[in-house]
């Protein structure tokens, strides 16, 4: 029987770290992709966890039948909160989860599963292990199902939601703990309760305090070097799943480890030496860390997604694996050191309800309170320091364990870098200007080469002063195409810069939604100047929260939404592209209104472009495809979906053009004819060039999983962009087919289509300069010239001289291309945006 139950608990495992993920995902769909929410699913996670340790102390004179009925019945709880999920996505439903509401939801769905799966251990102990072997029995058994566990989150993190879509991964894993429980109940009559009498230790209070300890320095710590490793990863879902699985290898080894030692040394021994060696695990870590990684270098992609999650793994147990290996050890000791006399249940359910608490608690107060005041540096100190007193707590009288315990807490204050960088500047022309910790990532301001950048974790550029023009632009070019937005909304605010457009243009009331508040400080505190104050403007309101989570609860509506770049490898943000944002998007347009996403094209392929354009259109039939730049290998476009679509009137915006202060002036949009040159073409009437591209649903999240597949950033090689010629290509096919399927939104005149082909003459022009093709160049300034030299005029104006002043402005506009090239070139390895937003 022993093997088959092995077997089940391993399954038990699996199906338990796969419903946290799917729960984290579906709840960051109803409640945002904030950090409070993860927060909260952890919270309820381990709450009902340690409910169910409690319940499932108590003796059972059929073990293994209750431990088989529990596996099913978290079965039964997978599916209550699928269908509990699905209620709460329905319309009108996500304005109730506000508040405290939200936390109720959250507990309804999760408590039946993890009271049920809290209960399993103690209830399958009883059938496996006496009261003498409890540690020793009870660390294989944590062991098998930690290693179960690492292979679901190993599903969940790598791409079965994708694979086969999120409602089907929730019925595999209720199937998988169905299995376990059936399994399991077909070999009940066989079982019997073991019990042998030990003597009964007289410490289990202060054995409860060290576990509930343990499990808050061990969650806790968890958070600490995900947001260290977060300084120097991409950060994609495949990113993250490789740092938890490295976490729950560690402790599975450490549980085993554990099975090993408590049969040569005493129990309390055991523990108090695990607590002394993940003390020093964690200083040596840090130290290892920042070597490995040259102070913080960005770890990017070289040849492909197994090699990259690799060196992922490799640098995880080289740095955090220790510290989580230690504390492995910890729980069965504490287990074995409880001394009861009659059932081996009762140490199992007592310490493991408290360790899950203080697992609660732990991640929870490293991410809200450790982070934001001491920071994450200061938090490895804190916790190298409570471990040590919590060995020192259980250290025998006698003996070398104290002494080491105050040998390792000496040199621990004299060893942690405290002052360790926490942002890798780029050479000695960058200086850092700010650091903002939080809970939602490491916000810095950076200045260098003329440009004052706002990035956040590292290598994620926010924005910059250098690219002011197009950021703003971003803003500028939506509510130019609505002839009077009064009600706008712009998700991420980023610098700040984009969203200026709105008071440039007199927008009565402007939202800008940001979902962390420390990117918003830097907006108000370093940006200013170049956001025209865009945060002190009475008729802007800024609001911290999930954009898609605020666009579903508000009951406004909008005449211009306004989508910012998300890089699509991000964890979290392929929801940002996902087919239910878009509706949400369409529900909150005025009539006439309309939504702008904007998209990175130096950050996606042909095929997610494809996959996005075709979500988009599934929403918004009647859309374009609009250029925010001409540059050919750092191309920003925008698609523009539209309700009861009005023409332009060229009057109406060139008075509109005119009316832009000084500090908004863009040159390009001198005369209605310049913005013209930023429209590529009707999307909806060129379906064919998008294939059979699949749709990005939330059932489905085909970016956030294929994205980080496609992705190439390092040294060794990028992969191919929806950039340079094939772009070039893409807006001549969709020019050919203007003639039979007209924009609405644009007039159908021979100055319309010459200002559009002025457009893609212009990136043309820019690609023949970047390969020094001068005859190219030449030809296609010309060409240019001859299409627009009113625009070129305009943004020429005040010159004397006409000609020189058209053909000085194109070489200067070439220049200004080449040199931001070099520059983004050497920016983060294709990380760089100008605009953009954390997800």
């Amino acid at each position: 029987m022993r093997p088959v139950l092995y077997a089940c608990f391993a399954v038990s495992g699996a199906a338990a770290l796969a419903l946290e993920l799917l729960w984290l995902r579906s709840a960051s769909l109803l409640l945002g992709a904030t950090a409070p929410t993860t927060a909260l699913v952890l919270a309820c996670y381990f709450a009902g966890l340690a409910t169910g340790s409690l319940l499932g102390r108590r003796p059972a004179a059929r073990p293994v039948r209750r431990y088989a009925l529990l596996e099913l019945g978290v079965a039964a709880g997978v599916v209550w909160s699928v269908a509990l999920f699905h209620v709460l996505a329905g319309d009108g439903v996500a304005p109730w989860l506000a508040g405290g509401r939200g936390l109720v939801a959250l507990l309804a769905a999760t408590l039946p599963a993890t009271v049920c799966l809290g209960a399993t251990l103690p209830s399958v102990a009883q059938a496996l292990a006496t009261a003498p072997t409890v540690g020793r029995r009870g660390a294989v058994l944590y062991a098998v199902n930690t290693l179960g566990g690492a292979v679901g989150l190993a599903a969940a993190g790598f791409g079965l939601p994708a694979a086969i879509g999120v409602r089907a991964s929730y019925a595999a894993t209720a199937a998988a703990s169905a299995l376990a429980g059936a399994v399991a109940l077909a070999v009940a009559p066989r079982a019997r309760q073991v019990v042998a009498a030990v003597a009964a230790s007289p410490a289990r209070v202060r054995l409860r305090v060290v576990a509930g300890a343990a499990g808050a320095l061990a969650l806790g710590l968890e958070v600490l070097w995900t947001r260290l490793f977060a300084q120097v990863l991409h950060n994609s879902v495949y990113s993250f799943t490789a740092l938890a699985l490295v976490f729950l290898l560690a402790i599975a080894g450490g549980a085993g480890a554990a099975a090993v030692l408590l049969r040569r040394r005493p129990a309390a021994s055991v523990a108090a030496g695990a607590l002394v060696a993940a003390a020093l695990g964690t200083v040596v870590g840090f130290r290892v860390f920042l070597a490995a990684t040259d102070g913080l270098a960005y770890v990017g992609m070289r040849t492909g997604l197994a090699e990259y999650v690799a060196r992922i793994v490799a640098l995880a147990a080289a740095t955090a694996g220790p510290t989580a290996l230690a504390s492995g050890v910890v729980l069965p000791a504490l287990w074995a050191a409880w001394g009861e006399r009659h059932n081996p249940g009762r140490p199992l359910g007592d310490l493991t309800a408290a360790n899950a608490v203080g697992a609660a608690l732990g991640s929870v107060a490293a991410g809200f309170v450790v982070v934001p005041t001491i920071g994450a540096r200061g938090g490895l100190l804190l916790a190298t320091v409570a471990y040590l007193v919590l060995a020192d707590a259980l250290a025998p009288a006698r003996g070398p364990l104290r002494p080491l315990a105050w040998a390792t807490l000496l040199a621990a204050v004299l060893a942690t870098p405290l002052g360790a960088p926490l942002t890798h500047l780029r050479g000695p022309a960058e200086t850092l200007r700010a650091t903002l910790e939080g809970p939602g990532g490491t916000v810095t301001v950076v200045e260098g080469d003329g440009d004052l950048q706002l990035r956040l974790d590292n290598y994620y550029v926010l924005g910059g002063s250098a690219a002011a023009a197009n950021e703003r632009r971003m803003g500028l070019l939506p509510l130019l195409l609505h002839p009077a937005p009064r009600r706008v909304a712009f998700i991420g605010l980023a610098t700040g810069i984009t969203a200026s457009a709105a008071p440039a243009l007199g927008v009565a009331e402007t939202t800008v939604v940001e979902l962390v508040p420390e990117v918003a400080a830097a907006a108000r505190a370093h940006f200013a100047s170049w956001n025209g104050d865009l945060l002190e403007r009475p008729g802007v309101r800024l609001v911290v929260d999930d954009g898609r989570r605020w666009l579903a609860t508000t009951p406004a509506r909008f005449d211009v939404v306004v989508s910012d770049l998300f890089i699509p490898w991000h964890a979290g943000a392929g929801s940002l592209y996902a087919r239910e944002m878009y509706e949400t998007v369409a529900r909150r347009l005025a009539p006439g209104g309309l939504f702008c996403q904007w998209l990175p094209l130096y950050q996606l392929t042909r095929e997610e472009f494809d996959t996005i354009a075709r979500t988009f259109l599934a929403v918004f039939p009647a859309a374009g495809v609009w250029r925010d730049d001409f540059y050919p290998d750092r191309p920003v476009v925008g698609l523009v979906g539209q309700r009861d679509a009005r023409p332009l009137d060229p009057t109406r915006l060139a008075e509109r053009l005119a009316a832009l202060p000084d500090w908004a002036h863009d040159p390009l949009l001198a005369i209605p004819r310049g913005l013209l040159m930023l429209h590529a073409g009707n999307l909806a009437g060129a379906t064919d060039l998008l294939g059979t591209a699949p749709l990005n649903t939330d059932d489905r999240p085909r970016i956030e999983f294929l994205a980080p597949r496609l992705t190439r950033i390092g040294p060794a090689g990028d992969k191919d962009w929806f950039t340079g010629e094939a772009l070039a290509a893409f807006y001549d096919a969709l020019d050919a087919r203007l003639a039979s399927a007209p924009d609405p939104l644009v007039p159908a005149t021979d100055d319309a289509a010459g200002a559009r082909r002025a457009g893609t003459a212009m990136l043309r022009f820019a690609l023949a300069t970047a390969r020094h093709d001068d005859a190219a160049a030449a030809r296609l300034e010309a060409e240019v010239r001859a299409a627009v030299p009113d625009v070129i005029l305009a943004a020429a104006s005040g010159d004397a001289d006409p000609l020189p002043a058209a053909q000085r402005t194109l070489h200067d506009l070439s220049a200004a291309q080449d040199a931001m090239r070099r520059r983004l070139e050497s920016m983060e390895q294709q990380l760089g945006a100008l605009g953009g937003t954390t997800p």
